[in-house]
């Protein structure tokens, strides 16, 4: 392994796919796979041991609750660790579950070895790659729909994404990233959601959230 390698651990519950990534990826510069895992129960226990910068993990093994619950667990326990779906779905819906878990990218298994290895080198710097505009488009789409009504404390759509990442630990890089937003207009909602709180900061905000039990699901 070289000085600056990406260390990545692959995971998929097809024992050829995984196979497949395993050494494609593995052959990709700047890329060291540090394990493969074709069982979920079985991430957790590697990451830990090996601190990987990155897992790639399919959505679906075999539903994608299992997925999506492993990007929660790994974001919950290992925060220097960053997830990369990797799949075929194209549905809306498990784009959204997919960021609201905390994936840092969702790219399509019908992408090249070079453009999966591209993600995950982006991901792995702090980065976020772009998705297809018409993915993009149906985020944004799912993340208006999620807000607006029924709201606490008048919140907007855009300032409850920003206090759902706030309470989960992100910077404001890192939501300018999550939600593809620019820095002003992180520190603008921010600014709004600590006057519509009443509290004077982030952390007061995170534990003011906590307390209320909105983002423990």
């Amino acid at each position: 392994m070289a000085d600056g390698d990406v260390d990545v651990i692959v995971v998929d519950d097809h024992p050829v796919v995984l196979e497949g990534l395993r050494r494609g990826l593995g052959q990709q510069p700047g890329l060291n796979i540090v394990a493969a895992c074709n069982d979920p129960s079985t991430v957790l226990r590697n990451v830990a041991r090996h601190k990987p910068d990155v897992v790639l993990t399919d959505l679906k093994m075999p539903d994608r609750d299992q997925g999506l619950q492993l990007v929660r667990s790994i974001m919950e326990g290992h925060p220097n660790t960053r997830c990369v779906v990797l799949t075929y779905s194209e549905d809306p819906d498990d784009l959204f579950e997919a960021n609201q878990a905390g994936a840092a990218a969702y790219v399509l298994k019908d992408s090249s070895l070079e453009e999966i290895a591209g993600s995950v080198k982006v991901v792995a710097a702090g980065g976020r790659p772009p998705l297809k505009p018409e993915l993009e488009a149906m985020l944004w789409s799912r993340l208006r729909e999620t807000a607006a009504q029924g709201r606490p404390f008048n919140l907007s759509d855009r300032e409850w994404n920003v206090l759902r990442l706030i309470s989960q630990g992100y910077t404001n890089q890192e939501i300018c990233q999550q939600l593809y937003l620019s820095g002003r207009t992180v520190r603008r909602a921010a600014t709004e959601i600590f006057r519509k709180l009443d509290v004077r900061n982030r952390a007061e905000a995170a534990s003011f959230a906590t307390q209320k039990g909105w983002f423990l699901n």
